[in-house]
């Protein structure tokens, strides 16, 4: 008889623990549904999850020239042309912008728009998901139930980032809500000349923001310039108005439409109508309502 090798006796080991593992895996299986399936109960009530996506990898870069800019977006290939047909974005977050785009024609703002775009729509997704949030919480308590002690905390912490008076989620919804990109590109449009502006180049105030000493207000990146825009839409008494009629839009099921919001930031210049008007028109001009549908690039995960 011949003796076995340690390597015969070594495979012999294994695959005894494979089939061990197996079994118990299906066994597992029987006992707990996969978590994909399962679902979440509420007061009684079974929810189906919703798939779930998750985001693809970030790259957040800087670059010396319009050209090199020009080139990181194409070998990405991120163009507003493809954009606008299948409606995403990569995640491209440039940190601030080349010093030479003031050699860039007036008669386009294309290369800009590229550059402030995914920053929009990376702020609104993160709102999304805090108006998602609050959502699901809301259609909890009409059913019946009770929230949590740490949802309570998250209440009133938003609150305080909103200042928003009460925590109650049907008032904290008309803080917490996006600004159609088409709005948001055509003020950063206007207030930097397409980007060529001083303020915009040097430090990256692409919304006209100004400090107390009546300074332009400088800021990390233009991630940073871009989140304090929507968060002042959202949060401060001037833009009450605003608020309202975006939250009106929201009670009929409609759009959100940044010419029509546009006609409320009357406080937003000294310029007041005339200013509103500006934006408006180059909404219109620059076909700014086509950024309004787009999302940034999402990988769904199968159930």
């Amino acid at each position: 008889m011949l003796k076995p090798s340690k390597t015969h006796i070594s495979l012999a080991i294994t695959l005894g623990l494979l089939v061990v593992a197996q079994a118990a895996f299906v066994m597992y299986r029987g006992y707990c549904p996969h978590e994909s399936t399962r679902a979440t109960y509420v007061a009684g009530i079974a929810i189906a999850k919703t798939p779930e996506f998750v985001s693809p990898p970030e790259k957040t870069f800087e670059v010396r020239s319009v050209k090199e800019l020009d080139s990181v977006f194409d070998r990405w290939d991120y163009n507003l042309k493809k954009a606008k047909s299948n409606g995403t974005v990569p995640r491209l977050f440039l940190a601030k912008l080349p010093g030479d785009m003031t050699r860039k024609k007036k008669s386009s703002n294309l290369t800009f728009v590229q550059a402030l775009l995914p920053h929009i729509l990376k702020v609104n997704e993160k709102i999304l998901a805090d108006r998602g949030r609050l959502l699901e919480m809301q259609k909890r308590q009409k059913i019946g139930a009770h929230l949590h002690r740490s949802e309570k905390m998250w209440l009133s912490k938003l609150a305080a980032e909103y200042r928003c008076k009460s925590t109650k989620i049907e008032s904290l919804l008309v803080h917490v809500d996006i600004i159609p990109p088409s709005l948001a590109l055509a003020q950063a449009t206007l207030e930097t000349g397409g980007g060529r502006s001083h303020a915009a180049r040097k430090k990256n105030a692409t919304f006209g923001h100004m400090t107390r000493k009546n300074k332009v207000e400088s800021f990390e990146s233009l991630q940073h310039s871009v989140e304090a825009y929507i968060l002042n839409l959202n949060r401060h008494s001037a833009y009450t108005s605003f608020r309202k009629v975006r939250a009106d839009l929201r009670a009929k099921n409609q759009k959100l439409c940044g010419h029509i919001l546009a006609a409320h930031l009357t406080k937003y210049s000294i310029r007041g109508v005339a200013y509103t008007k500006d934006l408006q028109n180059l909404i219109h001009k620059f076909g700014l309502k086509t950024y309004d549908h787009m999302t940034l690039e999402h990988m769904r995960v199968k159930p």
